[in-house]
C-alpha cells in the first residue's frame, strides 16, 4: 500500500522520477547544422541510388517550409518526414512515366 506520505512527496516534486528531456531554449545555430547535416545523411540512406545535391536540395527546401515556425525543437523530425515524401511522390510519378531515377 502507498503511504500518503509517498503521494505528497510526489504532488509537491510531479515529474522527479523521470528526467526533463524538453529542450532548455532554441536550439543553436551549430544544433540547427547538425540537424540539417543529419536529415540529408538519413535521405541518403533512404535514397541511395539518388545525387547528393537532389538531397541536399530536398533537405533545405524541406528547412525552409519551417522556417517561420515557433516550436524548432521538432523541425528536423518534421523536415526529415517532408522532404522523403516529396522525394518519393516526385520518384513514383517518375516511375510511373517510365522514367528512371
Amino acid at each position: 500500500m502507498i503511504s500518503r506520505a509517498v503521494i505528497t512527496d510526489w504532488a509537491v516534486q510531479p515529474g522527479s522520477h523521470c528526467p526533463d528531456t524538453r529542450p532548455a531554449g532554441p536550439p543553436t545555430p551549430a544544433a540547427e547544422q547538425r540537424a540539417r547535416r543529419h536529415v540529408q545523411e538519413r535521405l541518403a540512406r533512404r535514397f541511395p541510388d539518388l545525387p547528393s545535391e537532389t538531397l541536399a536540395t530536398a533537405a533545405a527546401e524541406a528547412f525552409a517550409f519551417f522556417a517561420d515556425a515557433r516550436v524548432r525543437h521538432y523541425v528536423p523530425v518534421l523536415a526529415l518526414k517532408r522532404a522523403a515524401g516529396q522525394l518519393s511522390e516526385r520518384f513514383a510519378a517518375l516511375g510511373a512515366r517510365g522514367g528512371g531515377t
